[in-house]
C-alpha cells in the first residue's frame, strides 16, 4: 500500500521512476492478492506499469499453481513482474521460460567480482543473453565498484543496482537524489 502511494505521489509530481516492491510467499499465495492491488492501483491512480512486483524462485515452490494464476492476472492487467535473487534458490530455466515476467534480477552473489572472476563472469554474461533472447530485461544487483558497472555495461545490462549508484536512503533524500540525477543525465546528452 504505501510503496503504491508513494510511487502514485511521484508520477504526479512527474518523477519518472518505477516503484518496485517485494512480494513474500504469504503474499503471492493470499488469495485476495490480485484484487487489493488493482483497487489500489485504482484509488491511487498509479498506472500499472509504474510498478514492479518482485517475486523471489522460493515463493513459487509452495503452490506453483497459485502463484503462476497470480502472477498472470496481474501481469495481464499492465504490472511489472520481476524474479528477484536469481541464481541463488530453486534455479530452473523453467521458470524463467514460463512466468510471465518482465525482468530478471541477478544475484549479487555473482555481481561481486563480475570484472575479475572469470566464473562469475560466465554466469552474467551468458544469463544477459539468455534474458535478452527471451524478450526479458536484466537488473544486476550489488554493483560496488566503477570496474563491475563498467563491466555490465559493456555486456549491456539493462539496469545496475547497488551502493556503486547509490547507496539506501530516506524517502527525501532519494527523490532530491533522483532530481538530481536526471538533471546531470539531461547535461550529459546535450
Amino acid at each position: 500500500r504505501q510503496v503504491i502511494e508513494d510511487a502514485a505521489q511521484w508520477h504526479r509530481s512527474g518523477v519518472a521512476v518505477v516503484a518496485s516492491a517485494n512480494l513474500s510467499t504469504l503474499d503471492l499465495l493470499n488469495h485476495d492478492l490480485v484484487l487489493n492491488i488493482q483497487q489500489l492501483l485504482t484509488q491511487s491512480g498509479l498506472p500499472a506499469d509504474q510498478l514492479c512486483l518482485e517475486i523471489t524462485e522460493s515463493a513459487l515452490l509452495d503452490e506453483p499453481d497459485v502463484a503462476l494464476k497470480h502472477l498472470d492476472e496481474l501481469s495481464s492487467f499492465g504490472l511489472k513482474l520481476s524474479i528477484d535473487d536469481y541464481g541463488t534458490g530453486q534455479s530452473s530455466l523453467a521458470y524463467v521460460k514460463t512466468l510471465p515476467v518482465n525482468e530478471l534480477k541477478i544475484d549479487r552473489a555473482f555481481v561481486t567480482g563480475v570484472d575479475t572472476a572469470p566464473k562469475n563472469a560466465a554466469i552474467v554474461r551468458s544469463t544477459i543473453l539468455l534474458c535478452h533472447e527471451l524478450g526479458l530485461s536484466v537488473v544486476a544487483e550489488g554493483a560496488e565498484t566503477a570496474q563491475e558497472m563498467a563491466w555490465l555495461k559493456n555486456n549491456k545490462c539493462d539496469l545496475i543496482q547497488g551502493y556503486g549508484i547509490a547507496k539506501p536512503m530516506p524517502l527525501g533524500e532519494f527523490l532530491q537524489w533522483v532530481h538530481t540525477f536526471n538533471q546531470t543525465r539531461q547535461q550529459q546528452e546535450t
